[in-house]
């Protein structure tokens, strides 16, 4: 079946004005929904190295989560504000676990947008048992390793306020 283009706009406007929409429509996190207290799966994540990590090592300190891909839009605009806010929350572990198919889209990724984190890979078993709703996801873990929240959607990892109640979820202040 041919496409066919009822407006007679070149296709390039139209894939333009859908991606601007979608983006527009894509909100911004504004809250943290509270999770359900129980424990975490002991998810399992690739480094470049191709050495296995899980997340039963990285007990005894809050950690989040934070899913992404190569392919998601507004991931592009959130994981830099998200590593500035590492830098400065090293009291909270931050775990940027992409959800792409292959190890090479994610180094590729990390490269073009000249970001300061490593490629880790989720392993595809797990990250479905997780359901994650969307991406950009972000997933709470306690130091304790149970499942404290979640929010989804573009972080204001920028906005005092917010990570002041990241911190307050953790109660670190």
């Amino acid at each position: 079946m041919k496409f066919r283009n009822p407006t007679n706009l070149p296709i390039s406007i139209i894939a333009v004005a859908l991606v601007t929409l979608s983006l527009s429509q894509f909100s911004y996190a504004s809250e943290i929904k509270p999770g359900d207290k129980q424990p975490m799966p002991n998810i399992r994540w690739l480094d470049t190295e191709e050495q296995t990590h899980h997340l039963k090592d990285t007990q005894g300190k809050p950690r989040l989560l934070h899913f992404w891909a190569a392919w998601c839009f507004p991931c592009r605009k959130e994981l830099p504000d998200m590593l500035e806010w590492k830098k400065n929350n090293p009291d909270i572990l931050i775990i940027p676990l992409s959800l792409d198919e292959r190890m090479a889209q994610s180094k590729y990724f990390i490269k073009k947008y000249q970001l300061s984190m490593s490629a880790l890979l989720v392993d595809k078993n797990d990250s479905d048992s997780l359901d994650i709703p969307a991406l950009p996801f972000t997933i709470f873990v306690s130091a304790d390793g149970t499942y404290s929240g979640n929010f989804y959607g573009i972080a204001p990892w920028g906005n005092e306020e917010f990570g002041k109640k990241i911190r307050q979820h953790f109660k670190l202040d």
